[in-house]
This record gives C-alpha cells, structure tokens and sequence, in this order.
C-alpha cells in the first residue's frame, strides 16, 4: 500500500478530479450537453438557494411563515432575508461568496486541530486542505446550490474545536445550537458529548437552544413552530424514495422498483425502525462498558476522533431521508482519519474508496444514465453516497474494535 505521503496526495488528487469534472460536468448540462439523456432541471446553479430565496421574499412581503413555504426552523429565515433584497442571481453570488468564506474559515479550525494533535502543516499544506475541501464533491455539489450544508459542517468543526481543542462549553455550545437549527441532525453530536462526559456543554447546548425557540417563538409565533413540526414529522416518516444518501433508500426505493406496497411496506418501515434502534443501542451498549467511569479511554484522543466519527456518519446516514449534501459534515472526520490515525492496508482501501464514491457520486449517476440498461436502476436502487456512508462507518467500527481489543480501555 503507499505510503501515508503518498496516499494523502493520492486521496487529494482524486478529490480534485472529482470536483473539477463535477463542475464542468453540471455546467455542460445547464448549457444543454446530454440533453434527452437526464432529467430536466437536474443542472440548475441556486436551484436549492432559490426555494429558500423565494420564501423569504413572500416572507419579507407579508406572509407568514406557512403562507411563504418555509421549510426551516423559523427563526433561520432572518437569515436568508439579508439576501432577499437583492435580486435572484446577485444574491446566489453573495451567499456563494459567503459560504466560500465559512469554507476558509472550516480550514482554518481543521489545521488547528490538527495542529493540537502535533499535525503541523505549512502554509502550502494548509490551502492544500482548503482547496480540498470545496473540491470535495458534497461541498462543491453545496455550494453550487447555495444551500446551508456548508454553514452546518462550519459550525459543526467549530464545535468540535470549542469543546476538544479548547474546552469552551459555552462556545461549543453556541457553535452546535446554530449548526443544529440549520439543521437538526447535528444534534446527534451530544452523544459524542456525553461519552466525552463534557455535562457543561450539554447544559450549556440546552439552554442556548431553549432560549432561542422562546425567542422564535415570540418573534413568529406559534403557528409557524407548528408548521415546521408537522413538516419535519412527516418528512422524516415519510418514504426515502430518492434520497440519496439515506440508508433508508435502500429499503425503500427496492419496494418502489419492485412495486411492493400496501401490508408488505408497512412492515419493513416498522422493521426499519426497529432495525435501526437495535443497531445504535447495540453500539452505545458496546462503548457505554469504555466509559462509564473516568479514565484514560476517557482522555484518549483517537477515542475522541473515533467518536466523533461514529456519531457524524451516523447522523448524516441513519435519518429516513438524507442526501449527499449532508456528507459535508464528514470533512473533519476525513481529514483526522487521515492525518491523525495509524491505518493498516486493508483500512486505506476503506477510507479511499469512501472518498471515491462521495467524490464521483454525481458521476456514476450521469455515466449510469448515459448508458443506460440495468445501470440506472442499479444506482437508484443503491446510489453511491449510500455506499461512502457504509464504507465509512465500516471502517469507524472497524478501528473502534481494534482500539478495544488493543487494550486502550478503561
């Protein structure tokens, strides 16, 4: 296998390649290349900026929060007034520039953690990993749609630089309540937390929370909160039929493509739930023996990445509908696992061919269409994020049980 030099550029080279031609790729379809061979609207710059951008014009004109269609926690839509007042495409280049800087910014955490796990980059290294970061296909794919994906996995790596690197529960706290009412999923990281038994940032995560849904609440009030649960109670129960990056999707598009309905569905999504419990208790009862006490385990830092690891893969996989764009957020875990852990053969192949089908997922979705025959139903039935997502957690779980068995324990 190549060595860890070696295999960092080789692992560089392919995220590169596969943001570039993602890039050239989308725009010759917006141009109109391999028109009749891919659905319409599939190129589209903004094209998830854009409902949100229209919401909070409706918004900004009046409406309520029901009335406007908005889809997010309601207190985020004064976020995406500041852009509503310019019109659509000067708005998209605003937030497009915006989130480029929430990149750096994402960098900048990255190689101060690395730097605290003796990481030392220098200041080639360092642009090296920025540039690899919006060249990660989800990131690219994010930003070129103008959504919050970026936003999250900053304020995701702010939080794990807050509460690991520095000790700032407040900070930490505030860093995981944005990421969190961007997006919900992020508040699976308190699990992290509490294995890390850091019991001031959870104190401090919930009241930061509570306070701002009191404020939401009094600025919008409580309808809007109402809408916006109904919308994620039913969107979350709902089928995961393309989307692309949920696990769910496996289940759920193979009913679809096979036309299995009606008692036969109702009893796989019972199944799912119950399949996806057991899974999670089954994980937290294997590490809880770790660290019910403190100790060394309790300090260790590959336990923290590791942890950490776990708990992002799994926050951005296991939801009934999750889409590649949320694979953002496994930026941080990418980079430790690979400037930070000792990896045998067998676990680089894993980590590589993770990164390969996040980084070509969008391809294999063209090319598959491109050629037609069983291909097309082959990647709707599995898609290629769902497999970076197994991968990876294939190999959390893999590393986490040779730590155990080496004896790095309580």
């Amino acid at each position: 296998m190549l060595e860890d030099k070696w295999y960092r550029w080789f692992l560089y080279s392919m995220v590169l390649v596969g943001g570039t031609s993602f890039l050239i790729m989308f725009y010759l379809l917006w141009l109109g290349a391999f028109e009749g061979l891919l659905p319409s609207g599939i190129a589209i710059p903004g094209r998830d900026f854009e409902i949100l951008y229209n919401a909070a014009t409706r918004f900004s004109q009046g409406g309520s929060i029901p009335e406007a269609g908005y889809l997010y926690f309601p207190l985020v839509i004064f976020y995406h007034l500041l852009f509503s007042h310019l019109s659509f495409y000067p708005a998209f280049f605003a937030i497009t520039l915006w989130n480029l800087l929430l990149a750096l910014l994402t960098a900048t955490l990255a190689t101060k953690i690395l730097g605290y796990y003796n990481i030392r980059l220098p200041t080639g290294g360092k642009w090296l990993v920025f540039s690899a970061i919006i060249f990660f296909c989800p990131v690219t794919a994010s930003l070129n749609s103008g959504n919050v994906n970026t936003l999250v996995f900053c304020f995701v790596t702010m939080f794990y630089y807050f509460l690991c690197v520095k000790d700032k529960s407040l900070y930490a706290g505030l860093s995981l309540v944005v990421a969190t009412v961007f997006k919900i999923f992020p508040a699976v990281l308190l699990l992290f937390a509490a294995f890390k038994r850091k019991f001031k940032f959870i104190l401090a995560f919930l009241l930061i929370l509570a306070l701002l849904c009191v404020i939401s609440v009094l600025l919008l009030g409580v309808p809007a909160h109402i809408y916006f649960a109904e919308y994620v109670t039913n969107y979350q129960s709902g089928q995961a039929m393309g989307s692309n990056s949920a696990i769910s999707s496996i289940i759920w598009n193979s009913l679809e493509f096979f036309n299995i309905n009606g008692f036969a569905q109702d009893v796989a999504q019972v199944s799912w739930i119950f399949a996806r419990l057991a899974f999670v208790l089954l994980i937290l009862g294997y590490l809880y023996p770790l660290f019910r006490t403190r100790g060394e385990a309790f300090r260790n830092n590959e336990w923290s990445i590791l942890l950490f690891s776990l708990f992002s893969v799994l926050m951005v996989s296991l939801p009934n509908h999750a889409w590649v764009y949320y694979t953002s957020c496994l930026v941080l875990p990418f980079l430790l696992f690979i400037f930070c852990l000792k990896l045998t053969p067998f676990e680089k192949i894993l980590l590589a061919l993770s990164i390969a089908f996040f980084s070509f997922n969008t391809h294999i979705e063209t090319m598959a269409a491109v050629i037609g025959g069983v291909f097309p139903s082959l990647v709707y039935l599995v898609h290629p994020g769902v497999i970076g997502n197994l991968l990876f957690l294939a190999l959390v779980l893999v590393k986490i049980v040779r730590l155990h068995q080496a004896g790095k324990k309580l």
